[in-house]
């Protein structure tokens, strides 16, 4: 195999998809950043969840949580709610704004994607895709 460098590789993925959310957050003018849009879209994937649990499943720490819900709070893009049968434990949950703020961003997510990728194939974006999933769960191995 052909030496690579580790550090170009970890930086051309870094440039890649800091100039991919630059150029997504230029067209999605709101009052919004990538991590707070990105909670939203896994919080509506797994309906009302606790906040620790939501830290660990999108790798956030408990700080940056905090300050991301905090915001999408005051915003009303998403709620705290005490769980019914222990009111100890709060959970959170996306409301509609934050459904229709979400869509909207999921669209235009598309448009930048059909744009970004127009240079490469289906089979090509698939092979992506499997190369970083496979990855992905080999560094989670060597954790």
């Amino acid at each position: 195999m052909k030496e690579t460098s580790f550090f170009e590789l970890i930086h051309n993925t870094e440039l890649f998809n800091d100039k991919v959310m630059t150029l997504f957050m230029k067209k999605f003018n709101k009052n919004i950043n990538i991590s707070q849009i990105v909670f939203l879209w896994k919080l509506h994937e797994k309906g009302s969840e606790q906040l620790s649990v939501m830290a660990k499943e999108i790798g956030y720490t408990p700080g940056a949580i905090t300050g991301i819900t905090s915001k999408l709070v005051k915003d009303g893009y998403i709620e705290r709610k005490s769980q019914e049968n222990d009111r100890r434990v709060i959970l959170i949950a996306i409301t509609e704004k934050g459904k229709a703020l979400l869509n909207e961003a999921q669209q235009q997510g598309q448009n930048v994607f059909n744009e970004v990728y127009a240079v490469l194939s289906e089979e090509e974006i698939s092979q992506l895709l499997r190369i970083q999933k496979k990855l992905i769960h080999h560094v989670q191995l060597l954790e």
